[in-house]
């Protein structure tokens, strides 16, 4: 090994030269440079990983390494962990990173000890823009439009949605003071100010304390309902500028700082929605539209079919900002001492609006019933990282010992104030029909039959069996306040002695690293008018006809005032107010892991290296639940309204003592340009705060009642990797791998459901629960990469690189007997085993790049294609839903105009294909015994952007 002298941080922005540190390095790793980045025209993180051989991204924002995701994904920054911004996932959301910022992105699919246990899959190791060898600055602007918005088009959105230029706005939206004191004030809410009202002798104070709440109840947007709006143009802009100073004569300061903000819309017109069920009828949680389950003659065990229980048109709206900034300064002492700082910040505003018509298919009964659904959300994240790193060397020349350390904090947050939603049902019965309406006044009425064209209900339901309250009530209507604050602090520092051995220079490296996360997660439900838990709720509906956004204003929230029904003197005691009272689901947590490690570097011959050795780590996960001041569900209350919210300890610990995790990469060097590579290490990865918690509580976003398990073990990985690399020229690859992975106590997201079957009256909803699964999985695959420059082929071709890399993989794991049993209940023929949990058969990327450096033209074009992933279990007979595969094509140019002006621009997803999920069994092609059963359909529409970058100093 050559001495390494200490410089400020080298240049790895180009392809040419990640893959130089790819071919020295001592594991198994690939990466994208940023000038790979700007070819794809990546906008976030995201969108650049997805073109790294055998990683796929999921929802736009969460990445999977060789079909392993979230929590077998670790995501660093410069060397440090990255905190969450999303309570429902372990991962961090990586399209929160602009692209723009980073200097390239490393993919570790093998570990060393010096690195996190926790990395199942691998790491995704971001680096932020390096400091140049000399000064420069740059500046781009980018504009364009979605084709399914075009320009001057309308997107669906909703009344006061502006997310304000920095997305800040979203904020003025969180629950008020005076609104949450009331639950402390009025502990009952509507009784105890009834109460107060009937002991004020109708005093002015009384009367003045009524508006004041009816000021707070009616201060929240009385909407539920989407709107279109006219789209802006998409925005994107960028600037970096970086530059070194020579100070003191031998000192050396190194600066970056860079800026990005990019803003655009999409929208989805028309896509299809069907729920398929082997059961048909009408169950809404109200008795007025409702009709008997049954399961159709011509669905049995014999006769494999599913008929459409729900059909809907969708149309979602999506507007996303995002911006960020980063400092990184670098201070050279002499070629042997070195700190550097960067700073990382980004924030992100998203307004997501969706509204679904559609109706019931077959219902039994003498009229049509409808559904609509609304979902009306808005969320603000934001992620700080600040780091101070290190390096050392105590003596001078090649034997002298060095530290390195790296001392940093990365906070986070997601903010979703008043998400909204709504399922309401529409049934029309022939002739028209009646129902009781209760008549309030001095003398309290047994109420009227009234006649309506129209009966309506906000689709709402229970979940069985759990625990011992038999059901629970499950309200998807409503609104919602969720906030989420992290803050991690990880600490980590690493001593290496260089010795020689074997006429050879090799390394003893030790270290050790601590990482603290502390959370804290506060959610508010309010429910709406309506609900079918609420006393005489679907009267509301009723006396609004069916109108949502009049069932949320002044006309039926507040204290009214006297009518003619009430008695001379009384005050007003009806009306509808928003509990202020917390969800159960509010908690406070800490994630700490402890580690120390010893590896060993050797180059035991000229040609072969072995680096290992083993890392010890320990985990320690605790939580509270804050049962204070909590609202109860009406449906758990017994007695006088005392039930322990918790019936089991509302604390949760999960401790482990140093466990070790050993890791071996082996590396055969033929030649220069030659690497033969295997290694073999073993792995962990941890139960996240949310899943172990003591608590249960309905969650609208996932449509289940999300439950803890204190029960919950650490997953255990042992991976196995083979890689043959050969660097034919500089900037050039072709690569040969092969892995496997055995894992053992996989943790498993787990959607029960226990039906009533044909006597169910209302809608059943599942459990959600994270479960270590007692099979074994297993996943073994194949990755083929190529980068050729066609020039070293045939001179003409000199301009011209071609790039592609393929991941051919296979998982399997047996079903747990609560899953298949559900299978088995509509097919018995299904199969015993299923793929793992969004694990793609394969993934295919190419592209083709022209660069003439003469012209100044650079054009390239990328292809980009999953195979089928699981992407849903079902439990309720119904076979699990995969989504299809998509094929992606994009365009990206860019043209120098002269030394400091270049036109650039994309088109991205110029196929614009259909994006489905569909019920199906694994390798099937997405059929269901022959059928293609798509749960959804949509178009995302192609993305252009065209504009100009400039370089303000030559």
């Amino acid at each position: 090994m050559n001495e390494v002298l200490v410089q400020a941080r080298r240049n790895t922005r180009t392809e040419a030269a990640v893959l130089e540190e790819r071919k020295n390095a001592s594991i198994i790793q690939d990466a994208i440079s940023a000038q790979q980045i700007e070819r794809t025209a990546s906008i976030t993180t995201t969108q650049a990983l997805q073109r790294v051989a055998g990683v796929t991204v999921s929802d736009d924002k969460y990445v999977a390494i060789r079909g392993l995701g979230d929590r077998s994904v670790i995501g660093q920054l410069n060397g440090v962990r990255l905190a969450s911004s999303n309570p429902d996932h372990s991962a961090i959301p990586l399209d929160l990173v602009p692209a723009a910022l980073l200097d390239n992105i490393t993919i570790y699919k093998t570990v060393t000890p010096d690195k996190p246990a926790d990395a199942a899959a691998g790491i995704v190791e971001l680096k932020t823009k390096s400091v140049p060898d000399k000064e420069t600055f740059d500046v781009t602007i980018q504009t364009g439009f979605n084709s399914n918005i075009g320009l001057g088009g309308s997107y669906n959105s909703f009344w006061n949605s502006d997310m304000g230029v920095f997305g800040s706005k979203i904020n003025n939206k969180d629950l008020p003071a005076d609104f949450k004191a009331l639950s402390q004030q009025y502990p009952n809410g509507l009784s105890s100010i009834q109460s107060m009202i009937a002991n004020s002798n109708n005093s002015t104070t009384a009367f003045n304390e009524v508006n004041r709440i009816n000021g707070i109840m009616q201060r929240f947007d009385p909407v539920m309902t989407t709107q279109y709006k006219s789209a802006p143009l998409n925005q994107l802009y960028s600037a970096t500028y970086g530059n070194n100073y020579t100070l003191f004569k031998k000192h050396k300061l190194g600066l970056v700082a860079g800026l990005n903000y990019y803003r655009r819309t999409t929208d989805i017109y028309g896509g299809d929605l069907t729920q398929y069920s082997i059961y048909q009828g009408v169950v809404t949680g109200n008795p007025y539209v409702y009709s008997r389950r049954n399961i159709p003659n011509y669905i049995t065990p014999n006769s494999l079919y599913m008929g459409k229980y729900q059909t809907y048109k969708e149309y979602s709206g999506n507007e996303t900002l995002n911006y960020g900034a980063l400092l990184g300064l670098t201070y050279r002492f002499n070629p042997r001492h070195e700190i550097s700082m960067q700073y990382l910040g980004s924030w992100g505003g998203e307004n997501m609006a969706t509204n679904m018509n559609g109706r019931y298919e077959y219902t039994a009964l003498p009229g049509d019933v409808t559904s609509t659904i609304y979902s009306l959300k808005q969320t603000y994240r934001n992620l700080n990282t600040f780091n101070l790193q290190g390096e050392h060397k105590f003596l001078k020349g090649e034997y002298s010992p060095r530290l390195s350390y790296n001392v940093a904090t990365s906070k986070s947050s997601q903010n979703d104030p008043d998400f909204r939603f709504a399922n309401l049902a529409d049934y029309m019965p022939r002739g028209g029909g009646y129902y009781l309406h209760p008549v309030v006044g001095e003398e309290n009425t047994a109420g009227t039959n009234t006649y309506t064209q129209h009966f309506y209900a906000l689709t709402s339901g229970y979940v069985n069996g759990f625990g011992s309250y038999g059901i629970i009530q499950a309200e998807p209507n409503g609104r919602r306040w969720r906030y989420l604050d992290e803050t991690n602090y990880n600490y980590k520092a690493d001593v290496t002695i260089p010795f020689k051995l074997l006429g050879e220079k090799q390394q003893f490296k030790t270290g050790v690293n601590y990482l603290f996360r502390d959370r804290s997660f506060t959610e508010n439900q309010l429910f709406i008018p309506g609900s079918n838990f609420v006393g005489n709720g679907f009267i509301s509906i009723q006396d609004v006809q069916g109108n949502l956004n009049k069932l949320v204003g002044s006309e039926m929230i507040g204290i009214k005032p006297i009518t003619g029904n009430q008695g001379e003197g009384m005050m007003p005691v009806t009306g509808y107010l928003y509990n202020s009272q917390k969800s159960p689901n509010n908690y406070k947590g800490y994630y700490a892991t402890n580690a120390l490690y010893g590896m060993l570097d050797l180059k035991l011959t000229d040609e072969f290296r072995i680096a290992g050795g083993v890392r010890f780590e320990m985990t320690d996960i605790g939580s509270k639940v804050d049962t204070a001041g909590v609202f109860l569900d009406p449906s758990l209350t017994t007695g006088e309204g005392k039930v322990p919210l918790n019936p089991i300890n509302p604390n949760s610990v999960y401790k482990t003592k140093y466990k070790p995790y050993y890791s071996v990469n082996a590396t055969y060097t033929l030649n220069d340009n030659m690497n033969f590579r295997s290694a073999y290490n073993t792995t962990l990865a941890r139960p996240e705060l949310r899943e172990i918690i003591n608590v249960f509580e309905f969650d609208a976003f996932q449509m289940g009642l999300v439950v803890g398990n204190s029960n919950l073990v650490n997953q255990r990985t042992e991976n196995l990797d083979f890689r043959w690399e050969w660097f034919l020229d500089k900037g050039e690859v072709f690569a040969i791998s092969a892995f496997g992975k055995r894992i053992q106590n996989q943790l498993v997201k787990v959607f029960s459901l226990k039906t009533d079957g044909l006597a169910a009256t209302y809608p059943e909803f599942p459990t959600i629960q994270f479960q270590n699964d007692p099979n074994t999985g297993r996943v073994w695959g194949l990755e083929f990469e190529i980068v050729k420059n066609l020039g070293n082929v045939w001179d003409p071709l000199k301009n011209f690189f071609i790039g592609s890399n393929l991941l051919l993989a296979q998982s399997e794991i047996k079903k747990t007997a609560e899953r298949y049993d559900a299978n088995r209940s509509l097919d018995r023929y299904t199969p015993r085993n299923s793929p793992l949990f969004e694990q793609a058969p394969y993934s295919i990327n190419g592209w083709l790049n022209y660069n003439n450096t003469k012209w100044g033209t650079d054009l390239t074009l990328t292809f980009n294609q999953v195979g089928e992933r699981l992407v849903q279990i079902n439990l309720t007979g119904e076979p699990d839903l995969y989504t299809t595969p998509v094929p992606y094509l994009d365009f990206v140019f860019s043209q120098r105009l002269n030394n400091r002006l270049t036109f650039k621009g994309y088109a991205k997803n110029l196929l614009n294909p259909a994006i489905k999920t569909v019920y199906a069994n694994p390798q099937t092609g997405g059929k269901w015994y022959g059928n293609e059963y798509i749960n959804r359909s949509f178009q995302r529409g192609a993305e252009i952007m065209i504009g100009f970058s400039y370089n303000l100093i030559k």
